[in-house]
């Protein structure tokens, strides 16, 4: 094996470390994060917490209906994928690639509160079928979207810009 393959294996190895001891340490506390976040955004006089991860909301119209946040409805996943591809695919200085990973972080986590609570809105004012298919159909979508924002911030920020690379004597905007 060559010393090329030996470190592809090597980051491979440290990336799934990372993921699942990174989801099994941090689901609890990250899904408690979101829970506060959507609580933040709906108030407490008709939305509450049950059981540490289950919102019990006394809705608008219909019945009064709880619903999990189970560990696969938490950024989290989405979030040690952004850390592992951080950590182990990307180069540049340590530094500037955590603080690019906190920075898509943040998005992320503020997208998923988002999707949770307009899951929850939907099952306030439409009924609980329509929290399930909004979460299962525009959800998912709306997951793939905000993670997909998430990657190409942190790229953004650590990539250096097309004019850097363009030699100064070759610039347009210079001559205008």
């Amino acid at each position: 094996m060559t010393g090329r393959r030996v470190r592809v294996a090597a980051s491979l190895l440290a990336g799934l470390v990372v993921a699942y001891a990174g989801f099994y340490l941090l689901v609890g506390p990250v899904r408690g994060l979101e829970i506060r976040g959507v609580l933040g955004l709906f108030g407490t006089d008709r939305i509450s917490v049950v059981q540490g991860d289950t919102f019990q909301v006394l809705a608008q119209r219909g019945l009064p209906f709880r619903a999990e946040v189970t560990p696969y409805c938490s950024s989290l996943i989405a979030l040690l994928a952004l850390a592992v591809i951080c950590l182990f695919v990307l180069r540049g200085p340590l530094l500037r690639r955590l603080g690019a990973l906190a920075v898509s972080a943040v998005v992320v986590l503020a997208g998923n509160v988002l999707r949770i609570a307009a899951s929850l809105w939907m099952g306030d004012h439409f009924g609980v079928r329509w929290l399930v298919l909004f979460h299962d159909w525009v959800g998912t979508l709306f997951a793939l979207a905000y993670t997909m924002v998430g990657f190409f911030l942190m790229l953004s920020l650590l990539l250096p810009s097309a004019s850097a690379q363009i030699p100064r004597a070759a610039r347009v905007s210079d001559t205008l």
